[in-house]
């Protein structure tokens, strides 16, 4: 088959959504199919547009942060975009994200037939809690969603009621993210939700058969990563200040505001009550790493807390090697691809949304805590003062990680395609024979009135 991939974020941005787009697009392509990433330019004049085509990826012109940091803005989609997508002759049309990328995926679908796939990448009615901003954006994508998709009369009223203020702009921005989310997944052939989380928030948005849309638990799959070796293990405890009998426990990600990491700081304070050589390393980078180290600087536990910054993800094993609990305070993300690595990496784990993932069971591989710094710090102190709990939660993390690998969980995709694709087809063919029979029926009407005519 020949596949497209729409993302609104795409390299050299680093993020979940890159990373799961590229373990998609290379095992696809050694399934044997066709495979092309439509997504931003880094900037309004893209470089090295040639070579990125000959890998099969297209870009758009984008303006960087119009809305927020990391966030590529693309409105330039003139008429020889469609003329290319048409070319490509795609099979499925697969979207990532529901911005201008997305919505662009979505009208090429409409215009070529093709069978429309739509993964819940990002929780993003949670999301604007953290920026506001998001809403200028989402006004602005709002005239657009009709023209990508076979609207109603109800369809444009909900929509344009849209406009009125609300009394918060949190509640306005989660208002009209409800209503397009749900407007532009009724269309599509199939929507993927990575999580039971994710799986649960989509179906409470139905309403009725207008407002419905097929839903598939398909988590990503996530191979281990470059093993950690003697020399890059010493190279990293040099680097950041570590000893050998050091406990760390470990945060991996987006260092997002909207990812709880501040109780991060006063968790590790009471943690080391009892754990005196534990250590918080947050390791990632964003806007809101400048609030964490004001945070960390006036606590009672700075010496104990480190920031690496963003590292590349193949340095990762190291990191996973040297530590030992993963915390996971985020209540936002759609799967956590972090906690699948940590998993397979044979660490214990401690998270705070229970349904986020399928690789943390509570009491076998880990514990789920409440949203406090107190819950959190209980948990990793049962694991740090538990060898035999540490053993036993690592062995339990590499096994049920080790049950959701990349080929395995492309393979699965690779079936939901051709479902898809066949009942697209099946849909597309009783559709034509309902028009059909609805000529046949006006046409028969008109014969009658001409024999009565006559």
């Amino acid at each position: 088959m020949r596949i497209g991939l729409f993302t609104d974020t795409y390299s050299p941005s680093i993020n979940g959504i890159v990373y799961v787009i590229d373990i998609t697009k290379k095992h696809l392509e050694e399934l044997g199919h066709e495979v092309y990433v439509f997504c931003p330019a880094d900037g309004v004049t893209p470089t090295k547009v040639s070579q990125d085509e000959e890998r099969g990826i297209l870009r758009f012109p984008s303006v960087k942060g119009a809305f927020y940091d990391d966030y590529n803005f693309s409105f330039f989609f003139p008429p020889s975009a469609m003329r290319k997508i048409r070319e490509l002759d795609l099979d499925v049309v697969h979207i990532f994200t529901p911005g201008q990328i997305g919505i662009l995926g979505i009208n090429a679908a409409y215009k070529t037939g093709a069978t429309l796939v739509t993964q819940h990448s990002t929780d993003i009615y949670e999301y604007v809690r953290h920026y506001p901003g998001v809403l200028p954006g989402l006004l602005m994508l709002l005239p657009l969603t009709p023209f990508t998709t076979k609207f109603h009369g109800r369809d444009l009223r909900e929509l344009i009621k849209l406009y009125i203020p609300r009394r918060g702009v949190t509640q306005w921005n989660q208002d009209i993210i409800e209503a397009m989310i749900t407007i532009m997944y009724s269309r599509c052939d199939v929507v993927i939700a990575l999580s039971r989380k994710s799986k649960k928030q989509l179906e409470s948005w139905m309403e009725g058969e207008d407002y419905s849309y097929p839903i598939e638990l398909l988590p990503t799959g996530v191979d281990a990563l470059p093993a950690a070796t003697e020399s890059s293990l010493a190279e990293f405890r040099d680097k950041y200040g570590f000893d050998e009998n050091d406990e760390i426990v470990t945060y991996v990600g987006r260092l997002g505001a909207e990812k709880n990491l501040d109780i991060l700081v006063p968790m590790i304070e009471k943690v080391l009550q009892s754990r005196p050589h534990a250590k918080l390393m947050y390791v990632g980078d964003f806007e809101y790493r400048e609030t964490l180290e004001k945070l960390a600087a006036q606590s009672s536990a700075s010496n104990s807390i480190v920031f690496t910054g963003a590292l590349p993800r193949e340095t990762l094993g190291t990191i996973y090697e040297a530590s030992s609990v993963f915390v996971f305070p985020s209540m936002t993300d759609t799967q956590g691809l972090v906690l699948h690595e940590a998993a397979l990496a044979g660490l214990p784990i401690v998270l705070t949304d229970k349904e986020v993932s399928e690789v943390v069971h509570d009491g076998e591989n880990g514990y789920y805590a409440e949203l406090n710094p107190d819950s959190i710090a209980e948990k990793v102190v049962s694991i740090l003062s538990n060898n035999d709990v540490r053993t036993q939660f690592s062995v339990a993390s590499v096994e049920i990680a080790a049950r959701y690998t990349e080929q395995e969980q492309t393979e699965k995709l690779d079936k939901l395609y051709e479902n898809a694709v066949r009942n697209h087809t099946e849909k597309r063919r009783t559709a034509m024979q309902r028009l059909y029979k609805k000529l046949l029926t006006i046409r028969n009407k008109v014969a009658d009135t001409i024999s009565f005519d006559e």
